[in-house]
């Protein structure tokens, strides 16, 4: 930026001695202009990497224009070509743009923006990972392509800009050849001015529509990769659940929030960078063409009445539109978080219907639907109401806006003041500059969602944040066990309401001696373990593991994911990690023989398989893992106590090299384990872990 800051000073400079030293010059204050924007473009070096990207391309526009301008004052380029070249003001203007993005990067919501976006236009990754999307030759980096991509947008933009002043000058001389019955005057505006422009236009258009999908798809990709990253980084997934509503359903923030971020940012960053650009390039149009209007009933000449009187009616309508509208922001907010909720409830259903089927609890869900889907209703309802409100006044409003410049421009053309193609000019620079002026206006159901998606993803990032802080600041400190056991010192485990639970000080599990651990419900037994695979947040105290020790834990209910048998039985590992003779061999292992011919077919094995069946194949995954330590959290209490006693034997037998670690509640257990360990709550409130009686010598 320092080098395209000096190129900018230097240019300037040699505008401005062009315009000192001659009378065909640029105006003086093209050259002044790039100076102002050349400290910009130096200080945009501290703000978003996003917003860096629209100074950098107005810094472009800048030079693009004043060479194009300078280069019509000395009479270089053909009268044809010189038609279509823009007012010369549109370099200036350019400044202005890079002026108002450089000032509103400071501002609060601005920066929730580019705290979301940044991170894209800053990335090392290289283009490579987005190689089946169109524009990888850009750049070796993705933010590099990402960065052109939009400076591309921008430049479209510039552009369809520059031609719609071009358009209301054609307007004007299309309309004096009309008002003239001048037909050859009015061919040439059809067939030399306006076919030109037009097809540029069209071309611009389909162009500008193929770069912002791309755009929108590279980023999207990338983003939504970096935030399940982040969420399946170590057990951040986990630790979020206890968050409570800052991280409700992240499945719909990581699904449909980044999409929509990304589409509404580049859609309201653009259209308000093209309208900010059309608000200053016929404003000073508008200025002109009303220079000496009268204004209605009165007779008195305001300099630059519809100047004034848009601003004014631009401003009121704002406000207004504000005031009806504002209540939109928190209803949108709401609405994605009661169609999550229903959703959720949906899926609920899905995923346990038998249990619900034996329960006969269908009428139970019934009532749970029926309240979930009736608060959509009520939060539709609301957000109909309101937008019903805002429709009235921004339609009323829209209507006026059509006549409104009529009504201001009739009496200085009546007196022979202005021309008709003026008087018609004068209408389109009117309507260009409210259109402008309107665009929050036209954008607030937008902007309201928006607002609404972006809190969402604001909370999401910032739980996120704080849960990879706090795994960096855990009160757990984790060393090397020395004796090649597990060792627990001064060990205090709590539950998410703040109130600690279990006391540990001095616990030891030994290698190869099998131990059960028993006690109440409710008394720590799970939240133990957990501490000890190092997932449980409410916990402070030593913890020794073995050095390269491999700990699994089943739980009492495995997760089975949707794919095929093979895959489930590896899981986490790859599908293909094992050979089809190890999936056969453990299956018949741990009983379910009859599954060996289905072990390719992908279902819903969840829900194929009983609670029981679905314990065996966690079984299954331990034979295949082969743990240091494998720690059963209830993990066989779906079968009954034959089947239990099989499964501990197979285990067993399998795995010599593996030390077991189980939970349980049946009297049975004892005999498969060397060592017994009870929990027992004592004066101070709190479950210790206690040396039990009638474990297996």
């Amino acid at each position: 930026m320092v080098t395209f800051s000096s190129l900018i000073a230097a240019f300037s400079v040699f505008l401005i001695g062009h315009s000192l030293s001659t009378q065909t010059g640029l105006p003086l204050y093209v050259g002044a202009s790039g100076l102002i924007l050349a400290v910009i473009v130096f200080l945009a070096m501290r703000i978003s990497s996003f917003l860096r990207i629209f100074i950098a391309m107005y810094g472009l526009g800048f030079l693009f224009l004043a060479t194009l301008g300078l280069a019509g004052s000395v009479g270089i380029l053909p009268e044809s070509i010189a038609a279509l070249l823009p007012p010369t003001f549109m370099a200036s203007a350019a400044v202005v743009f890079a002026a108002v993005v450089y000032g509103v990067s400071f501002l609060t919501p601005i920066r929730h923006v580019t705290a979301i976006a940044d991170p894209y236009f800053d990335t090392k990754d290289p283009s490579t990972k987005n190689a089946e999307i169109p524009f990888t030759w850009l750049g070796r980096g993705e933010a590099q392509v990402g960065k052109r991509l939009v400076g591309l947008l921008v430049a479209i933009n510039f552009l369809q800009v520059a031609l719609q002043v071009r358009l209301n000058l054609f307007s004007r001389d299309l309309f004096n050849a009309l008002g003239d019955k001048n037909a050859e005057a009015f061919w040439f505006q059809l067939l030399w001015v306006f076919v030109p422009i037009a097809a540029i236009w069209i071309s611009l258009a389909v162009y500008e529509l193929f770069v912002d999908q791309c755009v929108k798809l590279r980023w999207r990709r990338w983003l939504t990769e970096r935030i399940y990253g982040r969420w399946l980084d170590g057990d951040t997934h986990y630790r979020l659940s206890f968050a409570g509503e800052a991280t409700d359903n992240p499945d719909q923030r990581i699904q449909t929030d980044v999409s929509n971020f990304i589409i509404v940012t580049m859609r309201l960053t653009i259209n308000l960078l093209q309208q900010a650009a059309l608000l200053v390039s016929f404003i000073v149009i508008l200025w002109q063409l009303s220079r000496d209007f009268v204004f209605p009933g009165l007779g008195i000449e305001i300099p630059g009445l519809l100047v004034w009187a848009v601003l004014a009616y631009a401003v009121i309508g704002t406000w207004l539109t504000h005031v009806i509208g504002k209540p939109l922001i928190g209803l949108n907010f709401s609405r994605e978080r009661v169609e999550a909720d229903f959703r959720f409830s949906l899926a609920r259903l899905r995923e346990y219907p038998e249990q619900i089927a034996l329960l006969k609890g269908e009428a139970a869900e019934r009532a749970r639907l029926d309240r979930t889907f009736g608060a959509i209703i009520g939060n539709t309802l609301q957000i109909l109401s309101r937008n019903m409100k805002l429709t009235t006044f921004t339609a009323g409003y829209g209507q006026a806006q059509v006549v409104f410049p009529y009504l201001l421009g009739a009496p200085s053309y009546f007196l022979g003041k202005i021309t008709l193609g003026a008087f018609q000019q004068t209408a389109g620079a009117f309507s260009r500059v409210a259109d402008a002026l309107n665009f929050f206006i036209d954008q607030y159901r937008t902007i309201a969602e928006y607002k609404a998606t972006l809190d969402r993803l604001t909370t999401f990032n910032g739980a996120l944040a704080s849960v990879e802080d706090s795994r960096h600041q855990r009160e757990i400190e984790l060393q090397t066990s020395a004796s090649g056991g597990i060792e627990v010192d001064d060990l205090q485990l709590g539950i998410p309401t703040g109130r600690t639970i279990v006391s540990a000080d001095g616990f030891r599990l030994k290698p190869g001696e099998a131990t059960l651990i028993g006690g109440p419900s409710g008394c720590g037994k799970t939240t133990l373990f957990r501490a000890l695979a190092g997932i449980w947040p409410f916990a402070k105290g030593t913890i020794k593991l073995p050095k390269n020790a491999r700990v699994m834990l089943l739980p009492q209910k495995p997760y089975i994911p949707l794919g095929t048998l093979t895959g489930a039985i590896a899981y986490p590992a790859h599908d293909h990690t094992y050979t089809p003779e190890q999936i056969r061999d453990v299956l018949t292992a741990v009983g379910l023989g009859r599954l060996i011919e289905d072990i390719e077919r992908p279902d819903n094995w969840s829900q194929r398989l009983s609670g029981g069946e679905q314990q065996r194949l966690a079984m299954a995954r331990a034979l295949l893992e082969k743990p240091d330590w494998l720690l059963l959290d209830e993990a066989t209490s779906a079968l009954d106590e034959q089947s239990q006693a099989d499964i501990y034997r197979t285990v067993l037998a399998a795995l010599p090299n593996t030390t077991v670690i189980s939970i349980g509640h049946r009297a049975s257990l004892v005999n498969f384990h060397k060592r017994h360990v009870q929990m027992q709550k004592r004066e101070d409130g709190l479950f210790h872990p206690t040396e039990a009686a009638g474990a297996r010598a």
